[in-house]
C-alpha cells in the first residue's frame, strides 16, 4: 500500500507536472505573443497617428485648394473696389478657418494688395515659390514651410490665380497654413508617457516638436540617427532608434506632403519600456499565478490519493490545452470547491474568462477604430459603435447619451443597440448632482471619469433604475465620458448580463474605445463645420444675397456649360438680358430699401413665368440674365413678351402703385456667337438698343455693336489719356459788355487722339459720365486750369478760369477735399476759379446740390448756373442757390434773332437774374447783331465765336495781348474824335 501510495503520488506529481508544463508553455507563448503584439500595437498606433497627421495635412491641402478657388470667385477679390473692403472680407474668413494664419491677394508682380492681417509695410511675394508656381502653372501652387513676411510664423503657403474675363491673371489669392492643427490632433489623442511627435523637412530641420518645442524647433538634426533613417527612407515606415533626446523608442514616420522643394515628415515615437510595460506586467502576473497553481497542484497530488484527483487534473490540463489553442471559451468544468483543485479550477476559469473578456474588448476596440475611420456622419458613427459593442463585444446593451446644456441638465439618448425594450425612454437621467444624476452616466459626464456599477442589484446609487434593469437582465454597467475639445459632451454606457463584468483591463480598453469615439465625433464635427464654411463661400460666390437668385458668376458658368452641351446636341440657346428703366429715379424718390424690394419682386415675377429648366440670374445693378433653350427666334421673342407682360402689372412700393418698364436684349446661339462673354455682350448691346428705340425687346444685330465697340475702346483709351496727361485745355474768353474788357475765360477740355485725331467733346464727355471717368477727368481739368492760371499770373495776367462740374461731381463726397488739395498744391486761391454747374445737374438732386454749392461758396468759389433755361428749375429754388451768375444756354442766344420765343426767354432770363441780384453770361454770341441785341437788353458778359473761338493757352495769351492793344488804340481814336468834335 505504501509502495502503491508512493507510486500514486509519484504518478500524480508527474501528471501534475505534465499538466503544468503546458501551462508554462502557454504562458511563455502568451508572453512572447503579447510582447510581439505590444510592439505591433505600438508601431500600429504610432503609424496610424502619423498617417492620420499626413491624411489631415493632405485634406487641409485639398481643402485649401478648394477654398482658394472659391475665394478667387468672390467679387471683392475678382473685382476689388478698395484694399480695405478686400482685407475686411478676408479677415472675416479666418474665424471659420483657424488653422490659417493669413489670407491675402497679390497683384501679378507679387505686390500684396490686401491681407486678412494688417501689414506694417508693403510686402512683395514675387520670390516665393508658391506664388511663382501659381502664376507659372495658372493653377494651384504649393510652397514650402517658411516664415511668413506678414505673420512672422512658420507656415506652408499656397497660391491660386484670379483670372479676368479675358483669361488673364489679374491677381493671386494666397493662404498660409501653420502647424497648429497638429496640436489639436495630439491633444485629442492620449499618447503614452514620454512619447514624442517630430516634424522635420528634407534638410533635417526641425519644424515642430512635442514636447519641448522651444528646445528643438529650428535646429538642424540631419546627423541624428532617427532623422537619418527618415531622410534615407523618404516614405512611411517604422524604426527602433535613439531619438533626439537619446531615448530609444519605437518610431513611425510618414511624409506630410510632397512639394518640388522636398518632403516634410512627421514621426511618432513611443518608448520601448512603455510599449512592453503591459506585456511584462502580464507575464510576471501570469508567472506568479502559474507558480501558485503548480504549487497547489503538487500539494494536491501529494495528499490526493484517489482517482478523482487524477481526473480533475486531466480536466484542468485539457482546458489549458484548449485555451492555448485559442479557444477562449475553454473552461475546466470542475466544481469550484474549497479544496485545492477546486480553487485551481476556479482560478483557471477566472483567468480564461478574463482573457476572453480582454480578447473580446480588443476585437471590439479594433472594430470601433474601423468605424471611426469609415464614418461619414456623427449619427452613423454613434449607431455603428453601439452595434459593435453589442454584436462583437457581446454586451447586453450599449447606448450614447449627450449632455444637454439646459436648466435640468438632462441627458439625451443619441443612439443605442442591444436588448432595450423601452428602457431608455423611462430613464429620466440628468448629469446634475441629484439622485437621478448619481448613476453611472450622470457621474461620468459630471466628473469626466469612467464610472462602473459592478452589481446593479446591490449598488445604492443605481436604486432609481434597479427594478427596470433587473427585468431586462442587466447585471452590471459602465459609463465612459466622451471628451471633445477638452469638454465632456456626453457618455458611452455599456450594460452586461453578469455582475462584476468589467475588470480593470477591460475598463482601460473600453476607455480607449470611448476616446476613439470622442475623437471621431470631434473629427466629424470639424469636417461638418468646414463643409458648412465651404457651402457659405460657395453661396456667396454664386448667389445674389438680395434677390436669392444666382449671380452673374453662376450665370456665366451655367451658360458656358449649356453651350458645351448644346454644341454636342446641335441645339439652340437664347441669352436674354433685361434692364429696368428709371431705376435710379426710384431709388432717389423712394430710397434704396424700396429699390432693393423692387429688385426682389422683379426677380420673383421673372422666375414665376419661366419653366423649371430655364435659368434667371441677378446680374450687375438692375439687370437680370435669362438662359433659354429655344427652337427659333419666335420662341425667344415669345419668352421676352411673357416676361415683359409679367412686369407690366403695377408694383406696390411704400403704399404707391408703381409702373415699371423694362427692355430686353436677345442674343442667340450659334447665330450671334459661340462664347459666353460674347453672347452676354451682344445681349447687352441689344438691350440698350431696345431702350433707345422704345421697343420692349430687340434681337442683336452686328450694326448695333459698332457704336458700342467704339465706346468701349474709347473708354479704355480715355482712361489712359487722363492718366498719362494726354489731354489739353482750350480757353474761350469772356468779355464784359459794359467795359469791353476781358473778364475771364472758360476752360474747355480737348482730346486729340493719336490715331483718330480730334475727338468731339460731345462724344467723350458723355462717355466719361457713363463709364465712371468723369471724376478723374474733372480732377485733371481743375489741376490743369490752376497750373495755367498760375503761369498766366506770373506773366501778369490775372483772369478767373471757369471749369465745369457734372452731376457725378456734385455727388462726390470727396469733392471739397480734392478742391482744397488742388488749391494748396498750386498755391492758388478760390477766386482763381469759376465753377459752372448745369441747371439739369442742380435739379437732378436739388437738396444735395444746394448743400454742396453752399459749401463751395463758403470756400470762396464763384458759382455759375450753366445752360440756364433747359433744366426746368423753379424760381423759388433758384433764389435759394448761393450762385453769382446765370449762363443762358447758347441754343436760345443763337436763335434769338430768328425766333421770338428764344428772344423772349433771353430777355426774361436777364430781367429775372438782375431782379435776383445775379449777373448774366450769354454764350453762343456768333455775330455783331446778337451782341448789340444783348447789350440793349442789359446782358453783363458775352462769350462766343464773334469774340473768339476756344484757343490753346499760348494762342489765348497772344489773342488777349492783341485784343488789349486794339482796345487801347480804339480808345485813343475815340478820344481824338471826341476832341475834334468839341473843338
Amino acid at each position: 500500500m505504501r509502495h502503491f501510495t508512493t507510486g500514486l503520488r509519484t504518478r500524480l506529481m508527474l501528471l501534475v507536472l505534465l499538466a503544468v508544463i503546458p501551462a508554462f508553455g502557454l504562458m511563455g507563448y502568451t508572453a512572447i505573443s503579447q510582447r510581439q503584439q505590444a510592439a505591433v500595437n505600438a508601431e500600429r498606433d504610432a503609424m496610424n497617428l502619423a498617417r492620420l497627421a499626413a491624411q489631415e495635412q493632405n485634406q487641409l491641402i485639398a481643402a485649401t485648394h478648394q477654398l482658394l478657388f472659391m475665394l478667387s470667385q468672390l467679387p471683392a477679390v475678382k473685382q476689388p473696389t478698395t484694399a480695405t473692403a478686400c482685407s475686411r472680407i478676408l479677415a472675416e474668413l479666418r474665424n471659420p478657418y483657424p488653422y490659417y494664419t493669413n489670407f491675402g491677394v497679390a497683384t501679378p508682380d507679387g505686390r500684396v494688395f490686401c491681407s486678412a492681417l494688417p501689414m506694417a509695410r508693403p510686402v512683395n511675394i514675387n520670390d516665393r515659390s508658391y506664388f511663382r508656381r501659381a502664376v507659372r502653372s495658372r493653377g494651384f501652387g504649393i510652397g514650402d514651410y517658411q516664415v511668413g513676411r506678414i505673420t512672422g510664423i512658420s507656415a506652408i503657403n499656397f497660391g491660386y490665380p484670379v483670372f479676368d474675363a479675358g483669361g488673364n491673371i489679374k491677381a493671386v489669392v494666397f493662404a498660409a497654413l501653420n502647424l497648429s492643427w497638429l496640436n489639436k490632433l495630439i491633444t485629442g489623442i492620449e499618447l503614452p508617457t514620454d512619447s514624442t511627435l517630430t516634424v522635420v523637412d528634407s534638410r533635417g530641420t526641425i519644424l515642430a516638436r512635442l514636447p519641448e518645442p522651444d528646445k528643438w524647433v529650428g535646429k538642424s538634426m540631419r546627423a541624428s540617427p532617427l532623422v537619418s533613417v527618415i531622410l534615407a527612407n523618404q516614405r512611411e515606415g517604422t524604426a527602433e532608434e535613439p531619438g533626439l533626446d537619446g531615448v530609444t523608442r519605437l518610431y513611425a514616420f510618414a511624409p506630410l506632403h510632397n512639394s518640388p522643394a522636398g518632403n516634410v515628415y512627421v514621426s511618432i515615437g513611443i518608448p520601448k519600456a512603455v510599449a512592453f510595460a503591459a506585456a511584462n506586467r502580464d507575464f510576471a502576473r501570469n508567472l506568479a499565478l502559474l507558480l501558485l497553481v503548480a504549487t497547489l497542484a503538487l500539494v494536491a497530488a501529494w495528499v490526493g490519493s484517489n482517482i478523482f484527483v487524477l481526473r480533475r487534473l486531466q480536466a484542468l490540463a485539457g482546458a489549458a490545452r484548449r485555451l492555448g489553442q485559442g479557444d477562449m471559451g475553454a473552461r475546466t468544468g470542475l466544481p469550484h470547491g474549497a479544496e485545492e483543485l477546486g480553487q485551481l479550477a476556479r482560478i483557471f476559469d477566472d483567468m480564461a474568462a478574463a482573457m476572453q473578456r480582454i480578447n473580446r474588448s480588443l476585437k471590439t476596440m479594433s472594430a470601433g477604430n474601423r468605424a471611426v475611420v469609415r464614418a461619414n456622419n456623427e449619427q452613423m458613427l454613434l449607431a455603428e459603435m453601439c452595434r459593435i459593442i453589442v454584436e462583437i463585444g457581446g454586451y447586453r446593451l450599449a447606448w450614447v447619451g449627450y449632455a444637454e446644456q439646459n436648466q435640468n441638465k438632462t441627458v439625451r439618448p443619441m443612439a443605442q443597440a442591444g436588448y432595450e425594450e423601452g428602457y431608455l425612454a423611462i430613464l429620466n437621467i440628468t448629469w446634475a448632482d441629484t439622485e437621478r444624476g448619481r448613476g453611472p452616466i450622470g457621474t461620468a459626464i459630471r466628473t469626466g471619469k469612467p464610472c462602473v456599477t459592478r452589481n446593479i442589484l446591490s449598488d445604492p446609487a443605481f436604486a432609481p433604475w434597479r427594478e427596470e434593469a433587473r427585468k431586462r437582465g442587466y447585471g452590471s454597467v459602465m459609463a465612459l465620458p466622451l471628451r471633445v475639445s477638452a469638454k465632456v459632451v456626453g457618455a458611452l454606457c455599456i450594460y452586461a448580463e453578469e455582475p462584476d463584468a468589467f475588470d480593470q483591463e477591460e475598463v482601460v480598453l473600453l476607455s480607449e474605445m470611448a476616446n476613439d469615439l470622442a475623437y471621431g465625433i470631434a473629427t466629424l464635427s470639424t469636417r461638418t463645420e468646414r463643409e458648412q464654411a465651404h457651402e457659405t463661400i460657395r453661396r456667396m460666390a454664386y448667389h445674389d444675397s438680395l434677390t436669392d437668385l444666382p449671380n452673374h458668376v453662376y450665370f456665366e458658368e451655367h451658360v458656358q456649360q449649356a453651350l458645351s452641351e448644346a454644341s454636342t446636341r446641335s441645339q439652340s440657346l437664347a441669352v436674354l438680358l433685361l434692364g429696368l428703366d428709371r431705376f435710379q429715379e426710384i431709388n432717389d424718390a423712394l430710397g434704396f430699401h424700396q429699390g432693393d424690394l423692387l429688385l426682389k419682386d422683379v426677380g420673383m415675377r421673372i422666375r414665376g413665368v419661366l419653366k423649371e429648366d430655364e435659368l434667371v440670374a441677378c446680374m450687375r445693378g438692375n439687370e437680370f440674365g435669362i438662359l433659354l433653350a429655344v427652337s427659333d427666334t419666335d420662341h425667344a421673342a415669345e419668352a421676352a413678351r411673357r416676361i415683359l407682360d409679367a412686369l407690366g402689372a403695377p408694383f406696390t412700393m411704400s403704399g404707391l402703385m408703381l409702373n415699371v418698364s423694362a427692355a430686353v436684349g436677345i442674343s442667340l446661339f450659334p447665330q450671334h456667337g459661340s462664347e459666353t462673354i460674347r453672347l452676354i455682350q451682344h445681349a447687352d448691346v441689344a438691350m440698350r438698343q431696345a431702350k433707345k428705340s422704345g421697343k420692349g425687346y430687340t434681337f442683336y444685330t452686328a450694326e448695333q455693336d459698332e457704336g458700342s465697340l467704339r465706346r468701349l475702346t474709347l473708354a479704355g483709351e480715355l482712361r489712359r489719356a487722363i492718366e498719362e496727361d494726354e489731354l489739353v485745355l482750350h480757353y474761350q474768353p469772356k468779355i464784359d459788355m459794359r467795359t469791353g474788357q476781358v473778364c475771364g475765360a472758360e476752360a474747355l477740355v480737348r482730346w486729340i487722339h493719336p490715331q483718330q485725331g480730334m475727338i468731339p467733346p460731345d462724344e467723350f464727355i458723355p462717355l466719361a459720365e457713363h463709364s465712371g471717368l468723369i471724376e478723374p477727368l474733372t480732377d485733371w481739368v481743375v489741376g490743369a486750369a490752376l497750373r495755367q492760371s498760375s503761369t498766366w499770373r506770373h506773366a501778369g495776367v490775372a483772369l478767373p478760369v471757369a471749369v465745369n462740374l457734372s452731376t457725378r461731381n456734385l455727388r462726390d463726397a470727396e469733392l471739397l477735399g480734392k478742391m482744397e488739395q488742388l488749391l494748396m498744391a498750386w498755391g492758388a486761391e478760390a477766386g482763381w476759379l469759376e465753377l459752372e454747374i448745369t441747371e439739369s445737374a442742380v435739379m437732378d438732386d436739388p437738396e444735395g446740390a444746394l448743400e454742396i454749392l453752399k459749401r463751395l461758396s463758403n470756400l470762396g468759389f464763384t458759382l455759375f448756373i450753366d445752360d440756364f433755361g433747359t433744366g426746368y428749375s423753379s424760381l423759388g429754388y433758384l433764389q435759394k442757390l448761393p450762385v453769382d451768375s446765370l449762363k443762358i444756354d447758347k441754343s436760345f442766344v443763337i436763335d434769338m434773332q430768328a425766333n421770338k420765343d428764344s428772344a423772349t426767354i433771353v430777355r426774361s432770363t436777364i430781367t429775372l437774374a438782375h431782379d435776383l441780384g445775379l449777373k448774366v453770361v450769354a454764350e453762343g454770341v456768333e455775330n455783331q447783331a446778337v451782341w448789340d441785341r444783348l447789350a440793349a437788353l442789359g446782358c453783363d458778359v458775352a462769350q462766343g465765336y464773334h469774340i473768339s473761338k476756344p484757343l490753346p493757352a499760348k494762342q489765348f495769351k497772344e489773342w488777349m495781348d492783341q485784343y488789349i492793344r486794339n482796345s487801347k488804340a480804339g480808345r485813343r481814336a475815340g478820344h481824338a474824335r471826341l476832341k475834334r468834335a468839341v473843338e
